[in-house]
């Protein structure tokens, strides 16, 4: 009887568990809210103008990495390799729903940078959710088809 009731309540604790833990996949499985969609247009503002600090700070041209923008190691110097320009939360490449991919350009004959992309997508696409685009001319561009956003696309105003 008692191995029984055990088993009873292991088995409801498991159950438990695991609806909390579809509850919070549902969660994460959302697209992003329109609060969200406004959060990652002023990341990608933000990285823009991390960008141009970077450029003019260090005269290497634009940074190689999200990490390069991102803050030292405690008790360290900000550096080129942590030029400590942008939250941390952004180094990983994810923030409020969306996912950032920055792309250096090609160095040039001087070793600089003088180019890059940055793209945000949305964690989970739904119709209607924008994907959005950036480079070193500073605008913002959007997409709301499936696919990454490009310099083809329309600005947005």
């Amino acid at each position: 009887m008692v191995n029984q009731s055990k088993a009873r309540l292991a088995l409801g604790c498991v159950m438990v568990v695991v609806g909390v833990g579809v509850a919070l996949a549902q969660k994460a499985a959302t697209p992003p809210s329109e609060e969200e969609q406004s959060n990652a247009i002023g990341s990608l503002r933000s990285l823009n103008t991390a960008e141009a600090y970077y450029a003019k700070e260090y005269a290497r041209g634009y940074s190689p990495s999200l990490a390069a923008l991102s803050p030292p190691p405690q008790g360290e110097a900000a550096s080129p390799a942590a030029a400590n320009l942008i939250d941390p939360s952004l180094t990983g490449g994810h923030k409020a729903n969306y996912v950032f991919t920055y792309t250096a350009g090609a160095q040039d004959a001087h070793g600089q940078i003088n180019s890059y992309t940055i793209t945000a997508r949305p964690a989970i696409w739904q119709k209607g959710v924008p994907n959005l685009f950036t480079d070193q001319t500073a605008v913002l561009r959007w997409s709301k088809e499936n696919r990454a956003a490009t310099v083809k696309d329309p600005e947005i105003e």
